[in-house]
């Protein structure tokens, strides 16, 4: 009885002390508040204790050959996180976008300097199609494999601009043919079927990016299914494929000569600037030369075309850490050059131009409204970005002079001059196919020259195109070779024009056994 008595007692008492607290806190609402804000502060602190630690948020990707990061690199403070960024215009106009874009010049504009004329080589990439029926499509899915199928491959957009021109699906297939390529592995089955203009656009943004890749050549074939579905893709390797070890190690060696020479050099410009001059002290033009789509032409056998050319200096540049693109497109013929970054933006540069008795630098750093009555880019070059930057621009640009110009009779020589008449013209391919293979088999194996006359531009246009493409193998050199008992060869060919638009072919030949 006691005992509940103490109770009521208590309830009592502690009800007295709210009605107490109640009329307290009208008095004073400033009170509640404080005490509203302590208890809210205490479940806070309840809840973040039970909570589980986060972790760390990821630190975002960036470009490793692009800028370095330190791992211990703490948060930045409010100051700094208030500063703009600083602006980097090789980033802004690749991998950002950019306010400007290329546009190519029209051909009927493009006027090509007489002392360049000719000195072009570039060969497009082919591709072959075959149409197969759904059974042997059928084996052919059986019997192949995807070989190595590149998976994990990531490629620097600053680096490797055409693989970042390629939709989800052309990135996967890129990814596999340059797997393969690595692998030696020549027939494959597409991870991605794509249609032929897809196929053909993978293949050269393979091609364009990977200088490296010096044993792939410029050609391909694919084996169709009724419906348009890709069974088999076959590459196609030059013959350093065949004696790999060592031409590798020629090519390392050669490319290392330029690099260590190069790198001690201050500054990106002094680098590009250093490798340029060499190529052109160590690098002949020579349309005939072998590989000659390869930067192996270029470093290792010293003789080659625009496109030898372009591709020795994207690789060694890329080598020495500048980006540097192989473009491709239109100079009066199929032509191969450069586009480099340095620290303000993009130039063109044509190494190969620059090899010439005109001037050293007059194709070198330059705009594109430099180029504008030159060259004009094709196929994915013209996704590559513009060329308008203008701090290391030599502003040292050759007259241009058309080759549609008058003759000038104090510069040209005439016929009789050299001691011909027109008599001595040759006038069809047929007929230079004709003469070469005689003048060849009548002074046999050995180094020599030997001459003939081109009646007309169109009939010299044709004469480029075969030794471009390698249609003059057929048309005489083989079996002249054969008939005067040789097994190996090389040949130059200079051009000079004469009044009236004839041309003075003389050929520079070493024939061996």
């Amino acid at each position: 009885m006691k005992i509940l008595k103490g109770i009521g007692y208590g309830l009592i008492g502690l009800l007295i002390l709210l009605t107490g607290f109640i009329v307290l806190c009208a008095l004073k609402p400033d009170l509640s508040s404080k005490i509203s804000d302590l208890l809210a502060g205490r479940k806070a602190q309840e809840a973040q204790a039970e909570a589980p630690e986060e972790s760390a948020p990821e630190r975002p990707s960036v470009l490793d050959r692009h800028q370095d990061i330190d791992p211990d690199q703490k948060e930045p403070s409010e100051e700094a996180a208030a500063t703009e960024p600083e602006y980097d215009p090789l980033s802004d106009a690749l991998l950002h976008g950019s306010s400007e874009t290329y546009i190519p010049p029209s051909e009927e504009d493009i006027v090509i300097p007489d002392s360049v004329a000719g000195k072009v080589g570039y060969q497009p990439i082919t591709e072959e199609i075959e149409d197969i029926t759904d059974d042997e499509a059928d084996r052919l899915s059986k019997e192949l494999g995807y070989g190595e199928e590149g998976d994990g491959l990531s490629f620097d957009p600053l680096f490797y601009p055409y693989y970042n021109m390629l939709n989800d699906k052309e990135k996967h297939l890129y990814r596999q043919i340059y797997a393969n390529t690595l692998a030696f592995n020549r027939q494959f089955r597409p991870v991605e079927s794509l249609s032929e203009d897809y196929m053909l656009d993978t293949f050269m943004a393979v091609y364009n990016d990977h200088p490296e890749l010096f044993w792939l050549d410029t050609g391909y074939a694919c084996k169709f299914k009724g419906d348009g579905t890709c069974i088999e893709v076959d590459l196609s390797f030059n013959r350093t494929a065949d004696n790999y070890g060592t031409a590798k190690a020629q090519f390392d060696k050669k490319a290392a000569e330029l690099i260590d020479g190069a790198a001690p050099l201050t500054t990106d410009y002094g680098k590009e600037q250093y490798v340029h001059d060499r190529l052109i002290e160590n690098v002949a033009y020579q349309i005939s030369s072998r590989m000659n789509q390869s930067a192996y032409s270029a470093l290792v056998n010293g003789a080659t075309v625009c496109a030898g050319y372009a591709r020795a200096m994207q690789y060694v540049l890329m080598e020495l850490g500048i980006p540097c693109y192989y473009c491709t497109g239109y100079a009066g013929e199929n032509h191969a050059w450069n586009i480099v970054g340095l620290d303000d933006g993009f130039y063109n540069v044509d190494v190969t131009w620059d090899d010439s008795d005109q001037g050293q630098y007059d194709y070198f750093n330059k705009t594109d409204k430099d180029y504008a009555s030159t060259h004009i880019r094709k196929d994915l070059s013209v996704n590559l970005p513009p060329c308008n930057a203008t701090k290391y621009r030599v502003d040292d640009m050759a007259p241009l002079e058309s080759t549609a110009a008058e003759p000038d009779p104090d510069r040209k020589r005439t016929l009789e001059e050299i001691g011909k008449s027109q008599e001595d013209v040759i006038n069809t391919l047929e007929d230079y196919y004709y003469d070469c293979y005689n003048q060849v088999i009548s002074r046999g194996a050995g180094e020599y020259e030997f001459e003939n006359l081109i009646g007309s531009e169109a009939l010299l246009n044709q004469v480029y195109s075969i030794y471009s493409n390698g249609d003059y193998k057929q048309g005489f050199m083989d079996n002249a070779v054969t008939a005067v008992g040789a097994g190996t060869y090389d040949m130059d060919l200079l051009v000079e024009e004469l009044q009236g638009h004839v041309f003075r072919l003389t050929h520079r030949i070493k024939l061996g056994y």
